[in-house]
């Protein structure tokens, strides 16, 4: 199930077909020639691909291929012979950092699985994570990339986590022509077509679900505190945006996320929360948070009268690890403020089944939500690479949009859009519980992007 390639319409089947066709290709010309010398290989690949009529098509293609044997420097495969490098710039410190490890852990097991592919074709070469810190920092992320590129001569890199984060890279790889796949970089306002791509949907569709979710659950009036950059200010003014459009009144209020302390930004939070109150309004919380300024601006708020008697809303980015190992006080602050939200739900799959229950064998905890993302930007990476047959970001940018609209991954098809970004996504609705002392986040709706509703999960289908 590993290796599935997706398209929706007859034509995504006869393209998804051809992919395989070059890579089976690529298997013979790996084998560069030794006189007398030969070796066979079969290749079997597995395409399914949705019909124009609603039906899908599965087919199975074997080939064996028999070809000189031996290392003679022919081209094959665009001369693709070693150690390949894959770039991962993701965090492992700063405010993303609980996410972050989950997420390269991810990645390189969707490299180590590649490569088992290309052990069975015979191939001359393998992939290499090779792994970058952004620190949750944009110009520890640029440092980062500048490494990745002068150094190890990286084409093609998984990263960046965050859009604040990326937007300080993004001049460099579109420069330097590196192709980028960031697994959970959300921000409309890099939605623009260059080196960029994003395999998770961007946040004029979350703002859209969150406003829904917090108008739907019977409030009018919404107070936002958010983090003052790309991210932050995509969700909060599309949030507004949708909001009002629904006959609520919504007021921003954005924080630096490099402060260490989040005191005054709190106090300002309670006295626009008693505002809207005094104007009749029946008014909730809206949190736009990492994970580290995210539990600040939670602790604070925790003392606070006033924030204890609302309910309480995020976005994705504060759904991590972090918070269900949060002090006491936080965590039995977020069950009293009905703590809900959104986040950019991949559809049930036995691909992603698999990676689940991998990922909890091996590590002994539920991954990061974006952990799967990031297993998909990884192996399309790869897999773009591969059929390029050329080690060449403006060779890869080309390709990985044919790949990305014929592939099923970990978290669904991932077609993308014009700007690189994933067409289609839809949103859980999660809730904060604890049991017997254990924390947890819980799906218990699902937001369509196509209908614009919220249905209960036992529906969704």
């Amino acid at each position: 199930m590993r290796r599935l390639l997706r398209g929706h319409t007859p034509t995504g089947l006869l393209v998804a077909l051809f992919i395989i066709g070059l890579i089976i290709g690529a298997a013979a010309a790996y084998f560069a020639a030794k006189p007398g010398a030969t070796k066979t290989v079969t290749v079997t690949k597995t395409v399914t691909a949705g019909g124009g009529g609603g039906g899908a098509a599965t087919v199975t293609v074997t080939k064996t291929v028999t070809a000189a044997a031996g290392g003679g420097g022919g081209k094959g495969a665009g001369g693709l012979r070693g150690e390949i490098p894959i770039g991962i710039l993701l965090p492992q410190t700063g405010s993303l950092a609980a996410d972050g490890k989950d997420m390269v852990a991810a990645a390189k097991k969707a490299i180590d699985d590649f490569n088992s592919f290309l052990a069975e074709i015979g191939a001359p070469f393998r992939f290499k994570a090779v792994v970058a810190d952004t620190g949750t920092n944009p110009e520890k992320a640029l440092a980062g990339l500048q490494t990745l590129y002068s150094q190890y001569g990286v084409q093609v890199v998984v990263g960046t986590a965050s859009s604040w984060v990326l937007s300080g890279v993004m001049n460099y790889a579109n420069k330097h022509h590196i192709v980028m796949i960031s697994p959970s970089s959300t921000s409309p306002a890099l939605a623009i077509p260059d080196y960029i791509f994003r395999v998770v949907g961007n946040d004029a569709g979350q703002g859209k679900a969150l406003a829904t979710l917090v108008h739907d659950s019977g409030f009018n009036g919404a107070v936002v505190i958010f983090r003052d950059e790309a991210y932050g200010r995509g969700i909060a003014e599309y949030f507004k945006k949708y909001f009002e459009q629904m006959g609520g009144e919504a007021v921003l209020l954005p924080y630096n996320p490099q402060k260490s302390d989040f005191a005054p930004e709190v106090q300002k939070l309670a006295s626009e929360v008693q505002k809207l109150m005094n104007k009749g309004k029946k008014v909730a919380v809206v949190i736009v948070a990492f994970e580290t300024d995210g539990i600040n601006i939670l602790g604070h708020a925790a003392d606070t009268p006033i924030l204890r008697k609302v309910r309480w809303f995020s976005s994705e980015s504060i759904r991590s690890p972090a918070l269900i190992k949060a002090p006491e006080k936080i965590r039995k602050f977020l069950v009293e403020v009905h703590f809900e939200g959104t986040f950019p739900i991949p559809p049930k799959n036995p691909k992603g089944e698999a990676f689940l229950k991998w990922f909890v064998s091996k590590y002994g905890h539920q991954p990061s939500p974006f952990a799967a993302y990031a297993y998909d930007a990884a192996y399309l990476a790869c897999l773009s690479v591969t059929v390029a047959r050329k080690y060449d970001g403006t060779v890869i940018k080309t390709v990985l949009p044919v790949i990305a609209d014929n592939f099923f991954g970990v978290t669904g098809w991932k077609a993308l859009d014009k700007n690189g970004d994933l067409k289609y996504q839809d949103y859980s609705i999660w809730k904060y519980v604890c049991k017997n002392g254990k924390c947890m986040f819980v799906d218990f709706a699902l937001y369509k992007s196509t209908t614009g509703k919220i249905i209960p999960l036992s529906t969704s289908s």
